[in-house]
């Protein structure tokens, strides 16, 4: 976690050189956004502790998208329609219940599954913080790069408080991680706030939680995992919501 959260700080500066500072109007969001993405990290770790990554992943990711649609629906007096909802719910249902047979087969402890939950709550924060954030700012590469510093400068102050035996280990192990994992996981999210200016918040990151799919895909096809009937069913689920979605649009 460490060296993706440093390892973002590269291309941060780089996004602020070539496409600038966001507004000062958006600043708030950046700090609140780097807040609740630090917090959200911690929780997560916590939750790795006590549940495995097929666990954890599922029921996080699957209740963000449905704490984002009862926001923007019951207090931001944003409407979606039907399509999206039912395309919404049909993705964050399937994958909470997926992380719950998973959790059930392998006795999941209940610190873990709290901590899953702890997690979606972050993930649906921060995402509204950075859809609406970006909205403002209108610089999507220079909103995210200043976030990924200000969230990497404050790992930095954890680490030299709470885990200083890091540092080493980054150095000695973790270079690949923070070059290459560091450089695609900005990547992937700047994709995710960019496209948040052009589509509805909710559908944003509803559409990016269906990673679990590809995950699936990839684990069947180079790490020969069984394609369960319970995964099979989570695909077709999956598919069913995007295809919901994109018929609202």
């Amino acid at each position: 976690m460490s060296a993706i959260a440093l390892g973002h700080m590269p291309l941060g500066v780089l996004g602020l050189i070539f496409f600038g500072f966001p507004s000062s109007q958006s600043l708030i969001y950046v700090l609140a956004s780097s807040f609740l993405h630090f917090f959200y990290q911690l929780v997560l770790l916590n939750a790795y502790k006590h549940g495995e990554l097929s666990q954890v992943y599922p029921v996080a990711r699957g209740i963000s998208p449905l704490i984002i649609v009862v926001v923007i629906t019951f207090f931001m007096d944003e409407n979606l329609s039907g399509f999206e909802l039912i395309g919404i719910a049909c993705i964050s249902i399937a994958l909470i219940f997926y992380g719950i047979k998973i959790g059930l087969g392998s006795r999941l402890e209940l610190k873990g599954f709290a901590f899953a939950i702890w997690a979606g709550l972050f993930i649906a924060s921060y995402s509204l913080v950075d859809g609406y954030g970006v909205k403002v700012a209108q610089n999507a590469i220079g909103f995210y790069s200043a976030i990924t510093i200000i969230n990497g400068l404050m790992f930095v102050l954890f680490l030299l408080f709470c885990s200083r035996e890091t540092f080493p280990n980054l150095v000695r192990k973790g270079q690949k991680i923070f070059w290459i994992g560091g450089s695609v996981s900005f990547v992937a999210y700047a994709l995710v706030v960019w496209a948040c200016l052009y589509l509805p918040i909710p559908v944003v990151y509803t559409l990016r939680e269906t990673s679990v799919f590809f995950a699936i895909i990839l684990a069947t096809m180079f790490l020969k995992e069984k394609l369960t009937i319970y995964k099979i069913l989570l695909i077709l689920t999956l598919c069913t919501g995007v295809a919901l979605i994109k018929l609202s649009l």
